[in-house]
């Protein structure tokens, strides 16, 4: 593009001065070599420009320098009383300023406007000293023009924003199929840069191989051992516009402003691919890193680094969201094995450990003469109701609770606490001042297995003859009390607390406080449930 205003400008300024009736205001034949000369040095660096992006890049500096004295060989050619129309001057310098900053950034434009301004001045000072006709206020005037124009320039190259591309939204898939992933991210790359050619290769940190999957290739998709290639070693560090017949590269900063590197050219994976010229693109992810090319580009160039980085930004984001999406499905599976584990322990263990000690009852029973049959409808009962508690868990997994929905606390409790009662063969009893407190749905599981676990521990570990549970509120929180007449813990210190009921409170994100001795041992559980009623 700047090629091509710089070919249109030289013509037109050429064709301007051919059709002005006041000719130059000096030498003709001086003045007309000069401009068909920079006309058609401007055709050639647009042939250049389009056919080779090296000596675009290359020659850039050079050609700005040859277009400020193009603007000021213009200026001297064109000043004089009557020239005001032809003059390039305000197409010409905003060119210059514009040029600049599209190819550096707002110091070169800041340097460019300085310096061109000056001698602009220079030159406008020479001329009034020669000129008598020339004139000093519409010099003056383009002099203020020429400074405005550059702050103005400079704002643009400040508040320049990156290319606009459109967003990687990669389609619903298996969290861990990675090959998926590549073969969108593949698709939308080539969309969007227009590429006849392009591959794409992944590996992960902690896996040897790497997935490749291409396009306009004759292999779609492979995947490659250490031995095939070295992803450490294959893989770049920088976005890269490279040729590697002409061991030529431009290779882009942290700010994405290239620097050319002539020479040897390392990229193992282009080569790999033998695609020998294009752009080549690093993906460097949470997980893992990889590569994208993207090759016969129709009007290759330097702006294709900055629209590669942005597409290999948004790909790199889109491996980076399937890492978090597995992450979170490994956490939520293992949370719910984690709850499930709680519960099988806290309900079909205990009750399966209270049946075996009802049945070696039973059996002293038996030897001592004793008549079994009420004791063994006692055992089938006990089963019966931890079926039903088996098969309300099954459904509590299929369907969930039922969330923030409240429920009045002892109607639940009685049922498990008599049921408690036959299953260990224990005395419990429910204190319960306040018969109306209510808590929320998904407490009262939670709630209900920790009564069964300190119960089963009271007797099975500390041989309890009576438990009970005293149930109260204070202000939002709800306090549970377990007392047991039991000999205690051991060793006299309970420590942490049973992990089962341990686990269970924090889930609620509430306190537990144990006290033990060889008379019994204390239960002090302390629950927020909120403003309820």
């Amino acid at each position: 593009m700047i090629a091509l205003t710089r070919m249109v400008l030289a013509t037109i300024f050429l064709l301007a001065l051919l059709i002005d009736p006041t000719r130059p205001a000096r030498s003709e034949i001086a003045s007309y070599g000069v401009l068909v000369a920079y006309m058609v040095l401007a055709v050639l660096l647009l042939v250049l420009s389009w056919r080779s992006w090296w000596w675009d890049y290359r020659l850039a500096w050079p050609v700005m320098l040859i277009d400020i004295a193009a603007f000021l060989a213009a200026v001297v050619i064109s000043e004089g009383r009557a020239s005001d129309f032809t003059s390039p001057f305000l197409a010409f310098f905003a060119f210059l300023m514009l040029a600049a900053t599209i190819r550096w950034d707002w110091r070169v434009t800041v340097l460019t406007g300085v310096a061109v301004t000056g001698c602009y001045l220079l030159i406008g000072l020479y001329i009034a000293g020669v000129d008598a006709e020339f004139d000093v206020y519409r010099f003056g005037r383009r002099v203020v023009y020429m400074l405005v124009l550059t702050l103005v320039l400079v704002w643009f190259g400040l508040q320049r924003r990156e290319q606009a591309i459109e967003r990687f939204v990669d389609l619903p898939g298996d969290p861990g199929d990675t090959g998926h992933l590549l073969e969108q991210g593949l698709r939308f790359a080539v969309a969007e840069a227009n590429a006849q050619r392009a591959a794409i290769a992944w590996a992960d940190y902690d896996e040897p191989n790497v997935s490749v999957r291409t396009y306009g290739f004759e292999i779609q998709a492979q995947s490659l051992g250490p031995e095939e290639f070295d992803a450490d070693r294959g893989f770049l560090r920088n976005a890269q516009l490279y040729n590697i017949a002409r061991d030529r590269a431009l290779v882009a900063r942290r700010d994405a402003r290239p620097f050319s590197r002539p020479g040897q050219i390392d990229n193992g994976f282009a080569t790999f691919c033998e695609v020998n010229e294009g752009v080549a693109l690093p993906l460097i992810g949470v997980t893992g890193r990889g590569m994208l090319l993207l090759a016969e580009i129709e009007g290759l160039s330097v702006d294709h680094i900055g629209l590669g980085t942005l597409l290999a930004r948004e790909i790199t984001t889109a491996f980076d969201r399937q890492a978090a999406l597995t992450l979170a499905n490994a956490a939520a599976l293992a949370r719910v094995r984690d709850s499930l584990a709680r519960d099988l322990h806290d309900t079909v263990a205990q009750s399966l450990a209270g049946t075996s000690l009802r049945l070696e009852g039973l059996r002293t029973w038996i030897r001592k003469g004793g008549d079994p049959e009420q004791e063994i409808q006692a055992i089938k009962q006990s089963l019966r109701d931890e079926q039903r508690r088996v098969r309300s868990l099954i459904a509590r997994l299929r369907l969930g609770n039922r969330g923030d929905e409240l429920v009045t606390l002892a109607p639940a409790i009685r049922p498990v606490l008599n049921s408690l009662s036959l299953q260990w063969r224990v005395s419990t009893r429910l204190d319960q001042p306040d018969a109306a407190i209510a808590v929320p749905a998904s407490h009262v599981h939670e709630i209900v297995q920790v009564l069964r676990e300190a119960v089963a521990n009271a007797v099975r570990h500390g041989q309890a003859g009576e438990i009970v549970l005293s149930v109260g509120r204070a202000a939002s929180e709800l306090q549970l009390t377990i007392i047991d007449d039991g000999s205690g813990f051991p060793s006299g210190d309970a420590g942490p607390g049973p992990w089962s009921i341990s686990e269970r409170i924090d889930k609620l994100n509430g306190k537990l406080d144990i006290a033990t001795s060889p008379a019994g041992t204390k239960l002090e559980i302390a629950i927020p449930i909120g403003e309820t009623p």
